[in-house]
């Protein structure tokens, strides 16, 4: 009788240890909640896309799991429960195989459960085709740090070329302190070419104008550029180019072209090398481009200030000092034999020192970067160097720091002279450097 009422007592405990056990760990609760930043998302091959959502349960957040089988992704994001995460900001990225095509679209899946097993689940569109790309903004005037002439009715003519893969929505030209905020709907062509011209107070001041192109895709990109211009009642700066109009003049490290010598008024002087006979001129009012200002000759000989212009042409080869007034329109050319004396790399060697160089460093004595003398003209220090595409600068040295020349801005050479400029953003590769003693003046030309 004993051991019977035991077996009924142990089947009891058994049966109620049971019914604790299949017990839910947690309360019957409302389902989760899933708020997703969007229902389409775009990517590209060889790109990662982003998925955003707002996650919530009033009890707690158990897993969300992500999944696109066809990109082989299957994620599960597994929450705490000591303590329970009743809210998270769901960010995940995920890379895109280069293989896929911009054709392709897929569907994410998310699957969110919560600590009660109540399970939520939500798709996402994704497409290959996006636009990470801003506009491209090219051939833009008024050239960067360029000069407009004061007239008595001063004008600064604007235009550029804009170019977009999913179309261009608008072009926002704007300069507050001119009150120029011109708005234009260009409707989502692919290019569109912007050309307008401002009046503005003929002040002897600068400006800068802000040039904004959007594009047409649903998540727009933008592309800024600002241009800053300079009033003036003539040039500050001028510049002597030996190459052809419509050449680029960003391509070499620096040198092309050529810094003025002295200005005395309106009067720019230059000493400059022709480096062949019928060597061909014209004179910049800027470093970088031929725009807006090139001097050259008229059709019937006589200095313009116009990109159509003809060269200046020097008859023979070597030294010459030639005079410019872009005012007046006038120039000279004189040919001249230099009267300083040449280094003698025998009994003197020069090398170069500096940062960006292969090979460089500050050591005066090193001889990996020695120069040699030009066999026509032994004012012209040069030798061929490899730049590897970090800052330059370089003094231009005999043993122990004597004699030097340090490269000051503009290619600028002087003799135990100069500030040790830097010059930055120049691309890796060879090139050519030369040092004309004469002209205390600098190239470095890629190869």
């Amino acid at each position: 009788m004993k051991k019977l009422k035991l077996l009924q007592l142990l089947i009891l405990f058994s049966a109620f240890v049971g019914c604790e056990n299949n017990d839910p760990e947690f309360p019957a609760s409302d389902n989760p909640n899933m708020e997703l930043a969007t229902n389409e998302i775009y990517g590209g091959p060889n790109r990662k896309f982003e998925i955003k959502a707002a996650l919530n349960d009033d009890i707690g957040l158990k897993t969300i799991e992500i999944r696109i089988p066809e990109l082989d992704l299957i994620k599960t994001i597994t929450f705490t429960k000591d303590p329970l995460v009743t809210e998270f900001d769901l960010n995940y990225k995920f890379l895109v195989p280069s293989d896929k095509a911009i054709t392709e679209k897929f569907q994410i899946e998310l699957i969110l459960t919560d600590v009660s097993e109540n399970v939520v689940t939500k798709n996402i569109n994704l497409r290959l085709d996006g636009d990470f790309v801003a506009p491209k903004l090219t051939n833009i005037k008024p050239v960067n740090n360029s000069v407009v002439f004061k007239t008595s009715n001063t004008k600064v003519p604007v235009s550029f070329h804009a170019e977009d893969y999913t179309g261009i929505d608008n072009i926002v030209v704007s300069c507050p302190e001119l009150g120029i905020n011109d708005v234009v709907t260009v409707g989502g062509l692919k290019s569109y070419d912007y050309n307008k011209t401002f009046s503005i107070p003929s002040v002897l001041k600068s400006y800068d104008i802000s040039i904004t192109v959007k594009d047409n895709f649903l998540f727009p990109n933008q592309e800024t550029t600002k241009v800053s211009f300079t009033v003036a009642d003539g040039l500050t700066s001028m510049f002597l180019a030996d190459v052809p109009v419509g050449s680029s003049l960003t391509n070499d490290a620096f040198g092309v072209p050529m810094l003025f010598h002295k200005k005395v008024g309106n009067v720019f002087t230059f000493k400059y090398y022709a480096d062949s006979n019928n060597k061909k001129i014209y004179f910049l009012g800027q470093d970088a481009s031929f725009d807006p200002h090139t001097f050259g000759l008229s059709s019937t000989g006589s200095l313009q200030n116009s990109t159509t212009s003809n060269p200046i042409i020097l008859p023979t080869k070597g030294y010459y000092e030639i005079t410019v007034n872009p005012i007046d329109l006038v120039y000279t050319v004189t040919p001249y034999t230099p009267t300083s004396t040449p280094i003698n790399l025998s009994t003197t060697p020069i090398t170069i020192c500096g940062n960006g160089i292969v090979n460089g460093g500050w050591d005066p004595n090193s001889t990996a970067l020695a120069v040699s003398a030009d066999p026509s003209n032994p004012y012209r220090l040069t030798r061929e160097i490899t730049l590897n595409g970090t800052t330059v600068a370089m003094t231009i040295t005999g043993n122990g720091w004597y004699p030097f020349w340090r490269l000051d801005n503009f290619a600028v050479a002087p003799y135990l002279g100069g500030g040790n400029a830097n010059y930055s953003g120049v691309a890796a590769g060879t090139y050519i450097f030369t040092l004309d003693t004469e002209l205390e003046r600098t190239t470095l030309v890629k190869k």
